[in-house]
């Protein structure tokens, strides 16, 4: 025979899940949006780089990270709602029981609002950090000297970047299974764009990151 609450647990763990599954999808979400727009100024799109999907929910945490004190203004109005739930309730048993429609579509709203806002903030946060490393020379990137295990070509531009390899001018921004995605400061240190290579791993025979 149920009891009642056997019948209330079922509903709650129902709601535990999902916003259990909203929050994963958001902190996805925020982290994909801030990946996008970070390695834009690089113009390099994701689908290339093959970042693993676990990279994602890292760049979320950094992202509301940042903007923590936004939690503030939520607490309080969770902080407010338990204070006046007694008063809330009879009106939102009214509101389910007679318009379960519109609150349907209010919660709709409340969570596209909620990936909207994530939307922004990931977006600024990824053009700020990218300002701040362009500040600093790229000093979070380290330098590397790779050495080719390939002829080098007749290419008169390619024999110029296959003999400044070795020599630990370029940073390494990313490497991937098969690619190494390079960058080289300009001579002033402050490019408007920075050109970046990407390097088979194929090609590699050997990579050394300096300190």
């Amino acid at each position: 025979m149920t009891t009642p609450s056997d019948k209330a647990a079922g509903p709650l763990l129902l709601d535990l899940a999902t916003v259990t599954a909203l929050i994963t999808a958001l902190v996805y979400f925020t982290g994909w949006t801030y990946a996008y727009h970070y390695f834009g100024h690089f113009k390099l799109g994701l689908l290339t780089l093959e970042i693993p999907t676990e990279y994602f929910f890292v760049y979320g945490f950094w992202v509301f990270k940042r903007w923590w004190w936004l939690m503030l203004p939520y607490t309080l109005v969770v902080l407010l709602l338990l204070v006046y739930e007694p008063r809330l309730s009879p009106w939102l048993d009214q509101l389910r029981t007679e318009r379960p429609r519109l609150l349907k579509q209010l919660q709709v709203l409340m969570v596209l609002l909620a990936f909207l806002l994530a939307w922004l903030l990931a977006s600024v946060s990824a053009g700020w950090y990218y300002q701040e490393q362009q500040d600093n020379g790229f000093f979070a990137y380290p330098h590397v000297r790779v050495w080719p295990n390939t002829p080098i070509p007749e290419d008169a531009s390619l024999q110029g970047l296959y003999g400044e390899l070795p020599n630990g001018v370029y940073r390494l921004l990313l490497e991937n299974r098969e690619t190494l995605f390079l960058f080289k400061l300009p001579p002033d240190g402050k490019p408007a764009r920075l050109p970046v290579i990407e390097l088979p791993l194929s090609e590699v025979k050997l990579l050394r990151v300096l300190p």
